[in-house]
C-alpha cells in the first residue's frame, strides 16, 4: 500500500511539474517539489543534487515575498522529510521505479543562470524579484545520502525515547463511568 502511495506521489509530482504547475499555488508547488526531493534523496537518485539546486532556485526565484519564501522553504522541507520517511519505512520499496522516473524529469532540462534567472524546459524565462548568486543555494555533498539516513535514524531514536519517557496515565473505571451509558 505504501509503495502505491509513494509511486502515486511521484507520478503526481511529475505530472504537476511537467504540465499542471501553473494551476498550483506557490506553496503547493514547493510542497510537490519537496515530496519528489525526499523520494530522490531516500532512493539515492543519481541526479538528486542537481534536482535540489534547481528546486531551491525555483523556490527563491518564484517567491513573491521574503515571508512567503520562508514559509515555502518550511513546506518544502516538511514534504521532503515526509516522503523520505515513507521510503525508509517501506524499506526502500519501489525505489527502482522512483529513481527511474526521478532521473527523467523535465526539470533537468531547466537552465539556471548565475544571477538566479531560470529558463524552464518549455522556454519560459523566470526572473527573481531580487537577483542572487545561484551557486550559493546548494553545495554538493557526497555524504548527503548517508547524512539523511543518519538524521532519520536519530529522529526515530529520539521519538522512541520520548515515547518511553512519557508519563503513564492511570486509567480507572471511575474515569469512564459517566460515559458508560452512552455505549450500552
Amino acid at each position: 500500500m505504501k509503495k502505491l502511495i509513494l509511486l502515486s506521489i511521484l507520478f503526481y509530482g511529475l505530472v504537476v511539474q511537467n504540465s499542471a504547475a501553473k494551476d498550483l499555488t506557490y506553496l503547493e508547488e514547493m510542497q510537490q517539489l519537496g515530496y519528489i526531493a525526499g523520494q530522490g534523496l531516500a532512493c539515492r537518485a543519481r541526479k538528486y543534487q542537481k534536482y535540489e539546486l534547481l528546486a531551491r532556485a525555483l523556490l527563491v526565484t518564484k517567491s513573491p515575498s521574503d515571508a512567503l519564501q520562508q514559509q515555502a522553504m518550511q513546506t518544502y522541507n516538511e514534504a521532503k522529510i515526509s516522503s523520505m520517511s515513507n521510503v525508509y519505512e517501506t524499506d526502500y520499496a519501489g525505489c527502482d521505479q522512483i529513481v527511474y522516473n526521478f532521473n527523467r524529469q523535465k526539470i533537468f532540462q531547466t537552465t539556471l543562470y548565475a544571477d538566479g534567472k531560470i529558463k524552464l524546459y518549455d522556454g519560459t524565462m523566470l526572473t527573481p524579484r531580487k537577483l542572487y548568486d545561484a551557486s550559493s543555494l546548494y553545495k554538493n555533498d557526497p555524504q548527503v545520502y548517508d547524512k539523511a539516513l543518519a538524521t532519520y535514524k536519530k529522529a526515530l531514536a529520539n521519538a522512541e525515547k520520548n515515547r518511553q519517557n512519557a508519563p503513564k496515565l492511570e486509567l480507572k473505571d471511575s474515569n469512564y463511568s459517566r460515559y458508560a451509558n452512552q455505549f450500552n
